[in-house]
């Protein structure tokens, strides 16, 4: 039965919310790192270790939850998620010491990756028929960023409300916990189970139809989609540097791109999503995407390193974050574009996200051994040419994986 609109479009308010709200607690150290480290007493290398305990669970949790997500309700996983990791934040706010930090930051590995992201994937698609998926993808995309964007400017005034910077810091990590368990709590009377009949297979079944999946082309290409755009996306955040280092601006104005990135996120996930049902296509979306991204990046290799050429870095910039945000938004819409069955959509998300976001094992230590090695622009244009490479890539396969779709469409008339 075809879901009302109310309850369709409030049923994905609350997953933004909550995509946007749940990854705040395993990175708050991004945000609050010496007022955590003051309390505790940590080291530099043991503020470290706290996100690497995180990513030791994380990495195979994204291959091993999409057997889960395929296997129970996304209603139980979700709530779920949100209230442990809720309840997670709520013990690390007390700052409880280095040891049970390590304890709490790989639990969240486990709350927030393998029984929360396959299973959010899947929640978003049973919302809608395929004609349907790249707005809603888009969409909750897109209000992740406007949501995010509002609760760390939220986060910092309840921060900038104490004196006491440990007490302001413990405070908001408090605030952002409360709100992940009002959001648990949530969807468990919002979210709908699917179909009793959608999930009569065995743990054994699902987990053998997992590497079933390995086996399908198409789900390498989509991995290949992800794989690419997903390189970009994390490039991106060598334009602040660059902007610094090489451009002279001054880092309080490069602190303020990271807010303006948040909306410009909601911006490029909207209107990927809508255009891409528009054009009855998320790769072509995709594809479209990410061929003017290639575009973009060489132009960071064209424009002169300087001070005068800071404006065109910038807007060039802006321009990029919609790119890569309206792609990130569709790159799992598109495994309806694929013909993948929705039953399977768990264990297919999971071989996407556990082989498609592998850049984070080595990507960043050659881009910083390149910038170690090559100082000033020669450094960062290694750089760009790296995100032109990907964004070719990521059209290729794009365009690749549409003829395929075409074909077999064709095939089936």
């Amino acid at each position: 039965m075809e879901k009302s609109f109310a309850k369709k479009y409030g049923t994905l308010l609350l997953l933004a919310c909550g995509a946007g709200f749940i990854f705040q607690l395993p990175f708050i150290r991004e945000t609050f790192y010496i007022p955590i480290q003051t309390a505790m007493g940590l080291s530099n290398a043991q503020m470290g270790s706290l996100n690497s305990w995180y990513a030791i669970v994380a990495t195979p949790a994204y291959f091993l939850g999409g057997i889960v997500a395929d296997k129970f309700s996304p209603k139980i996983m979700l709530t779920f998620s949100f209230v442990t990791t809720g309840l997670l934040g709520l013990w690390f706010s007390t700052f409880p010491g280095f040891t049970a930090s390590q304890l709490i930051f790989a639990l969240m590995g486990f709350t927030t990756v393998m029984t929360y992201w396959s299973s959010v994937i899947k929640a978003v698609r049973m919302l809608g028929s395929s004609e349907e998926q790249g707005r809603l993808f888009g969409l909750q995309e897109g209000l992740r960023g406007f949501l995010n964007a509002l609760l760390v400017f939220i986060m910092a005034a309840v921060y900038a409300h104490f004196t006491d910077n440990v007490v302001g810091a413990a405070n908001a990590i408090r605030l952002c916990a409360i709100l992940l368990l009002v959001i648990g709590v949530l969807c468990w009377f919002v979210i709908d189970h699917p179909a009793a009949a959608d999930q009569t297979e065995s743990i054994k079944e699902i987990g053998s139809g997992m590497f079933q999946c390995l086996k399908l082309p198409k789900v390498w290409l989509l991995t290949g989609i992800v794989f690419t755009a997903y390189s970009i996306y994390g490039l991106m955040s060598y334009i602040n540097t660059y902007a610094v280092s090489v451009c002279g601006m001054s880092e309080t104005a490069a602190a303020n791109l990271g807010g303006i990135r948040y909306l410009l996120q909601g911006i490029g996930g909207v209107v990927g999503g809508f255009l891409a049902d528009r054009l009855h296509s998320r790769l072509k979306v995709i594809g479209g995407a990410s061929a003017l991204l290639a575009i973009s990046w060489a132009g960071f290799l064209i424009l002169p390193g300087s001070a005068a050429m800071l404006t065109p870095v910038i807007g060039n910039f802006f321009f990029g974050v919609i790119l890569v945000y309206a792609i990130r938004s569709q790159y799992f819409a598109d495994i309806d574009d694929a013909g993948i069955d929705v039953n399977i959509t768990g264990r297919v998300s999971g071989i996407l996200s556990t082989f498609g976001y592998l850049p984070d094992v080595f990507m960043f230590t050659l881009v910083g051994a390149w910038l170690d090695s090559y100082p000033g622009k020669a450094g960062y244009n290694r750089v760009f040419i790296y995100a032109v490479v990907m964004g070719i890539l990521c059209m290729a396969i794009s365009m690749i994986l549409y003829q395929i779709v075409k074909k077999n469409k064709k095939a089936e008339v």
